[in-house]
């Protein structure tokens, strides 16, 4: 079997328009915590996270996918509505991992 990790869509109320799409191998209110640094005014919300078969190649292909909606080719934001990474997401998961 290969590796499992966490595929995570977040939004953040200070970047209106923008979807984070992103991996993490731990739980993903530690990650949400860990991206809330003195550079972001309001922490990040998670639309939905979900365990993943080949999680990495799952975000690289979400990333190629959106990659004509993404404003820095150098960051995992994206100019897309959570749903729209999170039907692809839900077609793959193992098992939803979303807090609450």
């Amino acid at each position: 079997m290969s590796e499992q990790n966490i595929v995570y869509v977040l939004t953040n109320p200070a970047m209106k328009g923008l979807v984070k799409i992103g991996i993490t191998t731990d739980n993903v209110d530690k990650r949400i915590k860990e991206l809330y640094s003195s550079g972001v005014p309001f922490p990040f919300t998670v639309e939905y996270a979900a365990k993943i078969e080949k999680a990495k190649e799952v975000e690289k292909a979400l990333h190629e996918a959106f990659g004509p909606m993404r404003p820095n080719p150098n960051r995992e934001f994206f100019e897309i509505k959570p749903s729209q990474a999170i039907v692809i997401i839900k077609l793959l998961e193992i098992e939803e991992m979303t807090p609450g």
